[in-house]
Order: structure tokens, then C-alpha cells, then sequence
């Protein structure tokens, strides 16, 4: 069994995705989604979350081991994305990766699929992914439908 630890990853872009997530951490498990309030989802190259005071943003809820956090971080980081602890709505602390680096979109075809198919992995509203996919300047034409 698996040593998980005590605060869960909380993913808002492409680690969304159930295939991904198995492949770059298969210990990793889903926790549970919420929406995270004061934070908005924006796009630009790739995915990443802002304060937005009247915004809510969904996440979902890993839980991971040292080794799963170890292999987010060669992804992620750690020139792009630096790992932090943020706070959850019940008081619980998670970690997430917050942009460091500016890279000016819009995403790729292929990204956007991946983010399309964590929110539907997480059974999650499609209205803010597409508001933000609109707003990043993306040209790659309507979701498809399901």
C-alpha cells in the first residue's frame, strides 16, 4: 500500500485528466473536487490559476506519495511552475503549482483536448474551462460534443 501524504495535490489544468495522471503518478488516486473560491482558471500557453476575488475555480483532489509530488515537479518545474501550498475551503492545505514563468498563449489543439477531458473526468461544469479557453485566443473552433 501506498504511503500517501497528508495534503492532496490539487490539479486545476491538465492533471485533470485521469490518463495523465496515471502515467506521470500511478500511485496517485482521485480525493474529490471542489471549488476553490478567490481563484480564477486562465490560459495562456498552458493552464494556470490567478486571485480573482468574485471567482471559484475547480480542482480536483489527488491523493499522492513523495514520489508522485517528485514527478509533478520534473513536469511542471521547475523553471514554469513552482510548488506551493494553498489553503482549501474547509481549512485543509493542498499543493498546487503556480506559474513562474509568463508564456504568452494561445495553447495547442492537443492541450486544450487534455483540459476538456479532465473536466469531464471530473464530471465539472465545462462553462469556466471554455470561458477561459475563449479568452486565451484559442482558434481551434468549438469543443466537441460528447
Amino acid at each position: 500500500m501506498p504511503e500517501y501524504l497528508p495534503e492532496p495535490y490539487a490539479a486545476y489544468g491538465s492533471n485533470l485528466w485521469h490518463d495523465q495522471m496515471r502515467r506521470r503518478c500511478p500511485d496517485a488516486v482521485v480525493a474529490g473536487s471542489l471549488l476553490l473560491p478567490g481563484w480564477r482558471l486562465v490560459l495562456r500557453r498552458f493552464a494556470l490559476i490567478e486571485r480573482a476575488a468574485d471567482a471559484a475555480c475547480p480542482v480536483g483532489l489527488w491523493r499522492v506519495t513523495a514520489a508522485d509530488l517528485a514527478a509533478l515537479d520534473g513536469h511542471e518545474g521547475p523553471h514554469t511552475y513552482e510548488r506551493t501550498r494553498i489553503a482549501l475551503p474547509d481549512g485543509r492545505m493542498a499543493w498546487t503549482y503556480m506559474e513562474i514563468r509568463r508564456r504568452p498563449g494561445p495553447p495547442a489543439a492537443e492541450y486544450v483536448q487534455r483540459l476538456r477531458d479532465g473536466y469531464r473526468d471530473f464530471a465539472f461544469d465545462l462553462a469556466p474551462l471554455e470561458a477561459a479557453i475563449a479568452a486565451s485566443g484559442f482558434s481551434g473552433g468549438a469543443p466537441p460534443r460528447s
